[in-house]
């Protein structure tokens, strides 16, 4: 029927409509082996046209400073078990509990200056909290957006869109292989142990407000999740200092930035997009000492006047990480620049530049009082 979303949920669980659809007043079905159809798990439906249409249980939010993919769109939710609660974490990602599933669909627009409209769904990770830890779960949708499949393999796939400037692009989009996943969610644990854990979900991150329609309007994500009873611990959301709202800078440019909050943007920018390897307890961090998260405030561990720990060819043939005043002069900035491969930074997840969070770098580096690293 004309305007209706996409059927999702096929006859594979108890739980489905009798006809075979998706229905939101229904549990959401998470068994300990992966489906291998993304609507068994009857988390939402989606059509281009009306765009997503989330189970009752499942709270979609968004990100004051989201990680960038190949400019990709995303819509991210989170489902939490009956019962349960997240715990509230002042620097690091909420803590879930058990049979938690983050959802995080990628799609794209033929022109991002009009992102509502000729939109397709490529794919949707799941992060799904087992007794064990994280199972990372990647699903790749079918050609005519009805379902999406389980795909450990991963696959690389062009994708040609406007951007926003107006300017084609052409991005080799990864969807990663499952054990690709921690690549970027692996870090170190207190004993040593190497583990999955998510990356936006922060409470800085998450403290901003969305409109869930209804009765419920327009409300802060934070407070709306205690209010649901699936946050425990938070304090008044006054005393969060939200990460730095980077679409401000996707719709008005550096200009949307003051000078005062120029170093706060560039760092939660790197806190997200490069922290998740580049922390202290990160594969990354730990090899190359070069410290990207928020927490962080050595300069030498920031890059100032430091020389690369593990860059390999990936230099430019640049010997600072960062060269205060000097963008240029600097392997970050053309790490973040470049798309070169081997030498561009991300490792995944990036095949194109992202012109402006390039730009907010180089305000940064550029910004900073110079000094002579020779």
């Amino acid at each position: 029927m004309k305007g209706r979303f996409a059927l999702l949920a096929l006859a594979l669980s108890a739980c489905a409509d009798p006809e075979g659809g998706f229905d939101a007043s229904k549990p959401v079905v998470v068994d300990e082996a992966p489906a291998e159809l993304l609507s068994s798990y009857n988390l939402f439906a989606w059509s281009p046209e009306a765009g997503f249409e989330f189970n009752d249980r499942v709270v979609p939010y968004d990100l004051n400073m989201p990680l960038f993919s190949d400019y990709a769109l995303k819509q991210r939710a989170v489902y939490l078990p009956e019962g349960t609660a997240a715990t509230f974490e002042p620097e690091k990602a909420l803590e879930f509990p058990v049979g938690t599933v983050l959802v995080k669909n990628f799609y794209f627009a033929a022109d991002l200056r009009a992102p509502e409209a000729n939109r397709k769904l490529i794919e949707t990770r799941l992060l799904i909290r087992r007794d064990k830890g994280w199972d990372a779960l990647p699903y790749v949708w079918d050609e005519d957006q009805q379902d999406a499949r389980l795909a450990p393999s991963g696959e690389v796939r062009p994708i040609s869109f406007t951007d926003r400037e107006g300017l084609p692009r052409v991005a080799s989009y990864l969807v990663p292989q499952r054990n690709q996943c921690q690549g970027c969610h692996a870090i170190k644990d207190d004993d040593g142990k190497v583990v999955m854990t998510p990356i936006g979900p922060k409470a800085r991150n998450l403290n901003r407000d969305h409109d869930y329609g209804g009765a419920t309007g327009k409300v802060n994500q934070l407070e709306h999740l205690a209010s649901l009873g699936k946050l425990d611990g938070l304090p008044p959301v006054e005393s969060i200092v939200p990460s730095y709202d980077f679409s401000l800078i996707e719709e008005h440019g550096l200009e949307a930035v003051p000078a005062e909050k120029l170093e706060a943007a560039a760092r939660d920018y790197l806190d997200v997009n490069c922290a998740h390897c580049h922390n202290p307890r990160g594969v990354q961090g730990i090899t190359s000492q070069l410290f990207l998260d928020k927490a962080t405030q050595d300069t030498f561990h920031l890059g100032y006047c430091k020389r690369p720990g593990s860059a390999g060819a990936g230099t430019g043939g640049l010997r600072y990480d960062i060269v205060p005043g000097d963008p240029d002069a600097s392997i970050l900035v053309y790490r973040a620049e470049t798309e070169e491969v081997g030498a561009m930074m991300p490792l995944l997840g990036r095949s194109v530049t992202h012109t402006s969070g390039v730009a907010l770098l180089r305000a940064w580096v550029g910004a900073m009082p110079p000094v002579d690293c020779n």
